[in-house]
Order: structure tokens, then sequence, then C-alpha cells
């Protein structure tokens, strides 16, 4: 068995520039996040650079969450269509994007069904998750912090929506039970 710290001793000591870009890389890389954490060694300080942030917010993201949308937001265009939403504070433009990638990866995008996952909702789990991480860099590339609210109701009026909603199922269901008995 290799050991992990013999190697990087050498590395150190014939190229110490290359072991600083080795850490700097595993620290982009998702599996290698989630070692990490299962041996409490985490970072004090995420990386602050977007793919950093990105492989850190799979992480956080990705507990107990189906194969499908992770595998969705592991590929490099998807977080790119992310992060030119983000930029640009188009959470829309992130969902109207990503949908246009599924219609071409129908592979995806059947998974994606039969796991019975609420799209919308993961993308905008996601996108709060990120926001949370990026928060911890503190860094001013990632601010002002976008609102990543993908519902198509503003918020003000969705109490309002869901009670009459809520007042038209039990109109029906009345309605339904009064024709039955008479």
């Amino acid at each position: 068995m290799i050991e992990f710290a013999a190697i990087t001793s050498v590395i150190s000591k014939y190229a110490p520039q290359a072991s600083q870009l080795i850490i700097k890389q595993a620290q982009k890389n998702e599996a290698v996040i989630k070692v990490l954490q299962e041996l409490k060694l985490n970072p004090t300080q995420i990386p602050d650079d977007v793919d950093g942030v990105y492989a850190y917010t799979l992480v956080k993201y990705g507990v107990f969450k189906p194969g499908a949308i992770l595998n969705l937001f592991r590929e490099k265009v998807i977080k790119d269509y992310f992060w030119a939403a983000y930029s640009s504070n188009s959470p829309f433009q992130f969902a109207n994007k990503t949908k246009e990638f599924l219609h071409q990866n129908s592979e995806l995008k059947t998974q994606i069904i039969n796991a019975k996952i609420n799209f919308l909702g993961e993308l905008e789990e996601f996108g709060e998750a990120f926001i949370a991480v990026a928060k911890q860099t503190k860094a001013s590339k990632y601010q002002p912090y976008p609102d990543w609210n993908l519902d198509v109701y503003p918020k003000e009026f969705q109490a309002l929506i869901f009670e009459k909603l809520a007042y038209f199922a039990v109109v029906i269901l009345f309605s339904r039970l009064f024709k039955n008995s008479s």
C-alpha cells in the first residue's frame, strides 16, 4: 500500500511549488473533499475560486440526493451554465439552459424522471447551497448574492395562492360528495 504522506513529502522536497498545486487541485475534487470531511480534516478556509466553491457545494448539497441529479450537476457544461446565471443573477436562465441540456441528453433526462426528482426544486436548492458556501469564502466576486428563487410566483403571493388552491380543492371535494349523495 502506498503511503500518501510519503509521496507528498517527496514531492515537497523536490518540487515545493508542485505540492502546492496538487493541494489546490485536490481541494477542487468532490471525492477528496468528502474524504477530508470523513476524516474531520476540513480546511479552515474554502478555496475562493469558482471550481472550489462549486465542488464544496456538490458535497454540501449532495447528501442523500439521487445519483441522477448529482450526475447532472457534475457536468462541466452545467457548472458553466450555473456560473453564468449566478453572475448575472438569472436563476431562470440556469433552469432553461439545464432543460435544454437534458433534452439533448435523453439518458440523464430519463434517470431524473425515473427518480421522480422535483427538477426546479433541486436547481433552487443547489443554488442556495452554492450561496451558503460562497458566503463562507467571503470573496467579493460572489457578491451581491443573488436571490436564487425559481418559484414562478413571488413569495409574498405564495401563501395567498396556496390558501385559494386549498379552498378550491375543498369546494370541488364537497361538490363531488354532494353530487354522489343525490
